[in-house]
């Protein structure tokens, strides 16, 4: 098969999978559901899930259990369009299963720090063993700092996990260490981007990640100065060195002192326009929403199947997480129009 055949036929399957996602009526449906069972009955009975969701039992089956048989599909349809990439694909099926990795460690640090290390084993995506460098199971039977890192040994994130290897006693420092593992992450997939892909991808996959990461590098700062006031320098170290922010705006966002002058640092630039459009709840969702909008674009209109497969991913993670916030909402009685405000479709 000629390259440009392959690439439609990549870019075709992954078209017929984001056609099979959910509609808006379904999210009308599973918003007015009152339960779980009823949230489960309804994606078995409606909705493509039903092939995950055929065996179970949706007045049984536990809420995290629900989530992890969900996010396993979303993996297995990720990896089932990693096999039609062959070469450039490969280096960025890399970057996903990495972010899932760094996603693991961190939830596993943060049960730890908070002296309940034994309920990984209930969140612990057991699919995803065979896939990973990181030991999960030795991770699920850490109990202190030191089994923790032992579970990391011979992972590319040992090196880096162990310059925040505290004292005895200590906790880890989470949001230093987090930082770290995803600059690492990033680093790797701009690194792919120039040293493996030809100039048309390569432009198409530096504008959808510069402009992820200036979603990213904003909502960071906010974070940073609304809720701990942190200083320029410390800023500064947060921020991915990426994007197309300008040395000023950077400058400016380090040294705001408020979330109201983060807001004023980026008044004019092409990122304050797209935040100015965006019709957000709270500050935190910008980030959801610019990347649905920048991935959901590209899978209307790129034609690299590289762009295709990655914006794929971004776009089903979103659903997932309003699949996950519906089950939240009918679990604990939430009215359903607080929960329509954080579903981005």
């Amino acid at each position: 098969m000629s390259s440009s055949k392959s690439a439609n036929a990549v870019l075709a399957k992954m078209r017929a999978k984001y056609g099979r996602r959910l509609s808006d009526r379904d999210y009308e449906n599973l918003l007015a559901c009152k339960s779980v069972a009823e949230v489960v009955t309804y994606l078995k009975n409606n909705t493509y899930y039903d092939t995950v969701l055929r065996t179970v039992n949706e007045r049984e089956v536990h809420r995290g259990r629900l989530e992890l048989i969900l996010r396993q599909k979303l993996f297995d349809d990720f990896y089932s369009l990693c096999r039609y990439m062959k070469g450039t694909g490969e280096y960025f099926a890399k970057f996903i299963i990495e972010r899932d990795e760094i996603e693991q460690i961190i939830h596993f640090l943060t049960l730890l720090s908070s002296d309940r290390p034994q309920e990984y084993i209930f969140k612990m995506p057991a699919y995803f063993a065979k896939h990973t460098s990181v030991d999960l199971a030795a991770l699920a039977r850490a109990r202190d700092n030191e089994s923790f890192f032992a579970a990391l040994y011979g992972t590319p994130y040992e090196p880096i996990a162990d310059r925040y290897r505290p004292k005895k006693d200590e906790r880890v420092n989470i949001p230093e260490l987090e930082n770290a593992l995803y600059r690492y992450c990033y680093d790797e997939v701009y690194k792919a981007i120039r040293e493996k892909t030809s100039k048309g991808e390569q432009k198409a996959l530096l504008e959808m990640f510069d402009s992820m990461i200036d979603i990213l590098n904003f909502v960071r700062v906010f974070r940073l100065k609304k809720y701990y006031r942190e200083s320029a320098d410390v800023t500064e170290r947060f921020m991915f060195p990426y994007g197309t922010l300008g040395a000023q705006t950077r400058k400016k966002l380090c040294a705001a002192s408020t979330s109201a002058e983060v807001f004023d640092a980026i008044k004019g630039t092409k990122l304050g326009r797209k935040i100015g459009k965006m019709d957000y709840v709270y500050a935190g969702q910008i980030q959801e929403i610019g990347v649905y909008a920048i991935t959901k674009k590209n899978i209307h209109f790129s034609t690299y199947p590289i762009v295709g497969m990655l914006s794929y991913v971004f776009v089903m993670q979103q659903e997932y997480s309003n699949i996950v916030s519906i089950i939240e909402g009918a679990r604990y009685g939430v009215d359903p129009e607080k929960i329509r405000a954080i579903v981005i479709v």
